[in-house]
C-alpha cells in the first residue's frame, strides 16, 4: 500500500465516545456522557452491533420533552443517522463519502458488522490534515 492510503485503522477511534444498550436508561446514558466531555454515547445491541448515537442534544430533548430519565431507553431517544465506516478504507474514501451524506456521526465497524470505534470531527480533522499533507508530499 502506498503511503498515501493511510486507512480507518491508522487513527486512534477510542477516544471521545463510550458505550450503552439500547435498553439502558437515559440517566444512565447521562451518567456515561458526563465521562467523555464533549464527546457521544454509541447505542449498541447485544451482538455489538451500532443502532444508534447519543449526544447532549438528545439527552436536553428528551428532558424537554418530559422525559423521566431513569424510565425512559435509549433507544427512545437515540439518533439514527449515522454512517458506518470500514477499517480497511482508505482516509480519502471516507472524507468524501463523508462530505457527500453529512451524516449526524461516523462509526468505524470491523469485518464482522460490530463497532470498533467512532470517527469523532477531530479525527476527521485529523484525517483531512492528513491525507493534504501526503498528496502535497506526492508519496
Amino acid at each position: 500500500m502506498a503511503s498515501n492510503d493511510k486507512t480507518v485503522a491508522d487513527l486512534d477511534l477510542n477516544d471521545e465516545h463510550i458505550t450503552a444498550g439500547l435498553e439502558d436508561s437515559l440517566q444512565e446514558a447521562a451518567k456515561r456522557l458526563l465521562t467523555v466531555p464533549g464527546g457521544i454515547l454509541v447505542i449498541l445491541d447485544d451482538h455489538s452491533r451500532v443502532k444508534g448515537v447519543i449526544g447532549h442534544k438528545q439527552i436536553l430533548t428528551a428532558i424537554v420533552k418530559g422525559a423521566e430519565p431513569s424510565n425512559t431507553k435509549c433507544s427512545d431517544y437515540m439518533e439514527m443517522d449515522f454512517m458506518e465506516i470500514q477499517h480497511d478504507q482508505t482516509l480519502s474514501k471516507v472524507l468524501k463519502q463523508i462530505k457527500q451524506r453529512t451524516p449526524q456521526a461516523v462509526v468505524s465497524v470491523d469485518e464482522n458488522g460490530e463497532f470498533s470505534g467512532y470517527f469523532s470531527p477531530s479525527d476527521y480533522m485529523e484525517s483531512k490534515s492528513l491525507v493534504k499533507s501526503l498528496k502535497s508530499l506526492k508519496l
